[in-house]
């Protein structure tokens, strides 16, 4: 990978994050790269803004958590842009670089001791190119006080459930560390491709969750007031359902999320030292 232009993306809410980037910035100049930043980044930086479609650069450095990288993912995915973490958010999951390593890995980057890691993307069947999500697409009320409603699952037009509660989470392997896990869904380790359906509070005893291949068609009908349920795309994108359209079809999508590693982790090692954040 030749680095002649990087895009820097910082999330405002991590104050903690602004001395990062301004490092992260002397350090990529003293290696003759151009710059490109977001909109607060390029005032406060004096760096050229970044153009609202193709970013125009070679790799994409994202300071903040999760949440932030997956904001990212309509910069990069559309011309395959990599990306690379630094954590500023609390797990950091998807990040790769923690604030005080930075200078050290930058090194590491630059004598060309990386890989990537192209993680799967879930897409509507039919949908524009840009409808897709790396952690999960929920169904959802989009009232959260409009009660208990059902869904039906299907793989490749076979029933898997009918399935009542507070809604239906279809997530990849990488998000199955994410809201799947909170509602009960299995850890998968994130090099497999599959579609992990899981349960949001279901008000029957025999709902659970279920992983299906990539290769599946996840079809989801919603069975009573479709026009009161979304579907939602990593938190970040809404498609409303309604009376003449009350299904969608979940596929792997052809495109992929490409993320820069440096560090040979041990992923189980990594998920007993992140999860257990949670209860410290």
């Amino acid at each position: 990978m030749n680095i002649r232009t990087a895009g820097i993306l910082w999330n405002p809410g991590k104050e903690n994050g602004l001395p990062v980037a301004r490092t992260l910035a002397g350090c990529l100049r003293a290696r003759g790269c151009a710059l490109l930043g977001d909109e607060n980044l390029s005032r406060l930086l004096s760096i050229a803004p970044m153009p609202a479609g193709n970013p125009g650069v070679d790799l994409l450095f994202v300071l903040g958590g999760d949440g932030t990288v997956l904001s990212a993912l309509d910069r990069a995915v559309p011309w395959q842009i990599p990306i690379l973490g630094v954590n500023l958010g609390r797990l950091g999951f998807l990040s790769e670089v923690e604030p005080e390593n930075l200078e050290a890995d930058l090194e590491k980057l630059f004598r060309g001791d990386y890989w990537f890691d192209d993680r799967m993307l879930m897409t509507l069947e039919g949908a524009e190119e840009d409808c897709f999500a790396l952690n999960e697409i929920v169904i959802s009320r989009k009232n959260a006080a409009a009660g208990i409603f059902s869904v039906e699952a299907r793989a490749n037009g076979t029933l898997i459930d009918r399935i009542s509660g507070d809604g239906l989470i279809v997530a990849s392997a990488t998000g199955s560390t994410a809201y799947s896990l909170s509602a009960g869904g299995p850890i998968v380790a994130p090099g497999l491709e599959c579609f992990v359906i899981t349960p949001v509070c279901p008000h029957t005893m025999n709902a659970r969750p279920v992983v299906a291949s990539a290769q599946e068609r996840i079809g989801l009908r919603v069975l009573d007031k479709p026009g009161e349920a979304c579907a939602v795309f990593d938190g970040r994108r809404v498609y409303p359902f309604s009376e003449e359209k009350a299904e969608i079809t979940i596929v792997k999508s052809r495109r992929f999320a490409r993320f820069v590693r440096l560090h040979r982790r041990n992923y189980f090692n990594l998920l007993r030292n992140k999860l257990s954040q949670w209860t410290h």
